[in-house]
């Protein structure tokens, strides 16, 4: 998002194009001689002298301290000047003498935000707003404080209401259409962009945005171009760039995808992670000499620290180069006979390649070297997983659960395992004493959730559960995928649709999120549909039979 989160004043011209201070009602004066004080400080506020009117305001305070228009003028004239703590103060003074007045609640909301107290601003704007949405103002600086404090569907819904009071508020069309896309809404994000740009068509960022929506679309050409038109003319903007890497390797464009990586990684030239995209591109592009001197050089620079050595042993597992890799782990092992980290790195070396039982063997060494330590246990455990090995990872994340029953993570693993062997029972047991440890966690409430909704069990619980943990991350793509699928078991199908085609695009295309928009489609008898999503989901996953017999039987 674009907007700057420096020092909010309240009566900024960003709160009213025209320049002029928003309309305040007249304060409500009970003597004669304050109000002769209140109309001299509005004469010497025309003619912007703000610290003198400020000061007649005060004098007519002192003859009228029961009125909270007065203290809300005070309020906003010290915002004007940025003392944030005297407006606060007055804000509040007024809040005193009239607790649910509208802009009461903006002015104190609006300096605690000036004061880098955005948590506790955002109640009373939300409540400031509640009691009078017509005022435009309020609504922006809402959104603005709910943008610092990353509520992306509370900036969503502000900006909406912004453009419903002013559709010729560029700048809110704009945040709303960023709001939107952040949340996964892309054809509404769409929407909202055309009218900014045609509002504002220099705007900085549009082309960034206008991507990152095609983007989302599917619209990768058009996604690719904006991008490239973003760094022309930004062309420093390192974070668009790995964007742009991204999506034409996602493409298998690799020869532009690696030229634009060696960009990227001459800027952060100590980016290990950066470095190793490039390389990895560097492969996939055919440089195959380039590549190998970046990892030769890697190795180097990584010298005996075994964290930076595991980054190149899985680079060049990943490129067929396994039995090097292995002799780069078995090496420092043969080294470090003690340390447990040794044959971590063969497993893992070994675990790329495929080369299961070894991969084991070594993980297991690792365990017995460190039977106090969680990371060689959750090794292990992966690679029994991945290999489909359910009931030997079963066991490793038992056992790894009873020496460590605060890893949330170990109980959803293992819950993963119990529920792929049938055991539906235990599985459901597992997460739920998780969820019992940790109420609030939006993770294991999703994977309760949808553990009950894959297997058409307690819906109602299923869609409170997922709806809590949607409150938390409502752009979670695996988050998204559940609802949907609970709708699809509630034979909603129009809703479930909405949801699932949003978390393809959230997730990037996950090959389950596709399989069960593919259901979706098939039960809408839109058969087409449904097996061009068995195919996008197969392309992920060729080793998915069941989408592949859904696949036959759509034909």
């Amino acid at each position: 998002m674009m907007w700057d989160v420096a020092t909010l004043v309240v009566l900024a011209a960003t709160s009213n194009p025209s320049g002029t201070p928003p309309a305040a009602p007249p304060p409500i004066v009970r003597s004669d001689e304050a109000l002769r004080h209140y109309l001299q400080g509005r004469l010497l506020e025309e003619r912007g002298d703000t610290g003198d009117a400020l000061s007649q305001f005060y004098r007519a305070m002192l003859i009228d301290f029961r009125s909270a228009s007065l203290a809300r003028r005070v309020s906003e004239l010290s915002a004007r000047l940025g003392e944030n703590e005297r407006s606060l103060e007055f804000a509040e003074r007024s809040l005193v003498l009239e607790p649910d007045a509208a802009r009461g609640l903006w002015l104190k909301g609006a300096a605690l935000f000036n004061l880098d107290r955005g948590d506790e601003a955002l109640p009373y704007l939300e409540r400031a707003v509640r009691t009078d949405s017509n005022q435009v103002e309020y609504v922006r600086t809402l959104a603005r404080v709910a943008e610092q404090l990353d509520r992306v569907d509370l900036v969503a819904r502000a900006c909406s209401r912004a453009v419903a009071l002013d559709d010729e508020d560029g700048e809110s069309w704009f945040q709303l259409a960023a709001a939107e896309a952040r949340l996964g809404e892309f054809e509404t994000a769409d929407r909202a962009l055309d009218r900014a740009v045609d509002l504002n068509p220099l705007r900085p960022g549009s082309f960034f945005l206008q991507g990152l929506i095609h983007e989302g679309l599917g619209r990768s050409r058009q996604a690719i171009e904006l991008y490239r038109r973003h760094l022309g003319v930004h062309g420093t903007d390192q974070l668009t760039r790995r964007r742009l890497v991204n999506l034409l390797a996602r493409e298998k464009r690799y020869p532009e995808a690696y030229a634009e990586a060696k960009i990227v990684s001459r800027s952060a030239p100590t980016d290990e992670e950066v470095k190793e995209t490039e390389i990895d591109l560097a492969f996939r592009s055919k440089h195959t000499g380039e590549a190998l001197k970046m990892v030769d050089l890697m190795r180097k620079r990584a010298g005996d620290d075994p964290d930076r050595l595991s980054r190149v042993v899985g680079i060049l597992a990943r490129h067929d180069r396994s039995e090097a890799a292995f002799t780069l782990a078995d090496r420092w092992q043969a080294g470090h006979p003690r340390d447990f980290r040794g044959p971590m790195l063969g497993a893992r070396a070994r675990a790329i390649a495929t080369q299961t039982d070894s991969a084991v063997a070594r993980a297991r060494l690792a365990v017995a070297l460190a039977p106090d330590s969680i990371g060689p246990k959750i090794l292990l455990g992966r690679i029994y997983q991945d290999a489909n090995r359910f009931r030997d990872a079963e066991g490793v994340w038992s056992e790894t659960l009873g020496s460590f029953p605060g890893e949330v993570g170990v109980a959803l693993e293992l819950a993963f395992c119990r529920e792929q062997l049938g055991d539906l029972k235990g599985a459901l047991e597992v997460v739920r004493h998780a969820l019992k440890r940790e109420p609030d966690n939006a993770a294991v409430q999703n994977f309760l959730g949808y553990l009950l909704a894959d297997h058409n069990q307690d819906l109602a619980e299923a869609e409170r559960l997922i709806g809590r943990a949607l409150a938390q991350e409502p752009a979670n793509g695996a988050f998204v995928d559940s609802m949907g699928w609970l709708y699809y078991r509630l034979g909603r199908l129009a809703e479930a649709r909405r949801q699932l085609e949003r978390a393809v695009r959230l997730t990037g295309g996950d090959p389950v999120v596709h399989e069960h928009l593919g259901d979706v489609y098939k039960d809408m008898k839109l058969n087409d549909l449904a097996k061009e999503e068995y195919r996008k989901s197969l392309a992920g996953d060729r080793s998915n039979e069941r989408v592949r017999a859904k696949l036959g039987e759509a034909r």
